[in-house]
């Protein structure tokens, strides 16, 4: 990047730097260590970082992973008029077990493997035809630059190829909507589906996989998520994690979710359901803002610590 040293040097300004990965912290500082002449001492979720300049500068490198407002999102999932919608929307998909991918039209989002990936596990896992159904929001997008529009012209050539491959009487295997949800709507259809298959190619942090986490009030489904989402490091203990360049990885398993017993489906989403819980957005507000007002402290809050907001045991 011929600009590095303009962007790196701007960042050296600030007083404390957050990453959303511990491997994103970690390119950062060895970037810096091998362009500039600073030092590093610390340990845990915040090194510091010693800048050179008159006089020297101490900086907070932390890595804090952003989180969604749970209690806001779990709640929502529980009302009246979003159960209602839930079971609309599935008994509009007569009953069949529903993969939800929600993803905006971005090339990083990783969308033609996925439908690639899904092509494949119906070819090769034909149990699932007329069993399942992909249920794929594409929000609009950057539609006025070029590559976007070409973008999504392959989406839907790709969704139309599968579509006129496998549907059968009563069944289209993908159902495509190119339009913004509101957060009802959005939150019913992470309710009611069985499976999300989030597969982006890279992503900060991927807060869909946790609103889907947060939505899933029964404990009855699977996530399905990419290792190179930001948001692996958080889940990849519950989450069925893959490489989404590895069509047949995420193909075996759509399969594996579909057939994974309801104990393990259960037991796998009230852990992911714990975590995306206590590492909310207050708890990454207050780990960030922990970094400036415990500079003088050995330990900061860790990713999987947590730190109770007031009134909270």
């Amino acid at each position: 990047m011929p600009w590095r040293f303009e962007i790196l040097k701007s960042l050296l300004e600030f007083d404390s730097l957050g990453f959303q990965t511990v491997r994103d912290r970690r390119n950062f500082l060895q970037c810096v260590r091998t362009l500039y002449d600073v030092h590093t001492s610390g340990s845990g979720a915040v090194i510091n970082l010693r800048v050179p300049t008159e006089p020297a500068r101490e900086i907070s490198v932390g890595c804090f992973p952003i989180g969604i407002d749970y209690d806001y999102v779990s709640n929502l999932a529980e009302s009246r008029e979003v159960h209602a919608e839930a079971a609309r929307l599935q008994a509009s998909l007569n009953g069949r077990t529903i993969i939800l991918g929600v993803d905006r039209l971005d090339y990083t989002k990783g969308l033609p493997n996925k439908l690639e990936a899904f092509a494949d596990a119906l070819r090769r896992y034909p149990e699932l035809r007329r069993r399942v159904t992909l249920v794929q929001h594409v929000v609009p997008s950057r539609l006025d630059i070029p590559d976007y529009h070409r973008l999504r012209q392959e989406i839907e050539q790709l969704i139309s190829n599968i579509n006129g491959e496998y549907t059968q009487a009563g069944w289209v295997p993908i159902h495509y909507m190119f339009h913004s949800l509101d957060q009802a709507s959005l939150i019913a259809y992470y309710q009611m589906a069985d499976i999300a298959l989030i597969t982006p190619l890279k992503d900060g942090m991927n807060l869909v996989a946790k609103e889907y986490c947060a939505s899933q009030t029964t404990n009855d489904g699977v996530l399905i998520l990419s290792e190179f989402a930001g948001a692996a490091a958080q889940l990849q203990s519950a989450a069925l994690l893959v490489n989404p360049y590895n069509i047949q990885d995420v193909a075996d398993s759509i399969y594996r979710a579909f057939e994974m017993s309801q104990k393990e489906r259960k037991e796998r989403m009230q852990r992911l359901r714990r975590i995306v819980k206590y590492h909310d957005v207050f708890h990454w507000a207050d780990s960030f803002l922990a970094s400036f007002t415990r500079r003088n402290v050995s330990h900061f809050p860790m990713v999987g610590d947590y730190i109770p907001r007031e009134g909270q045991t």
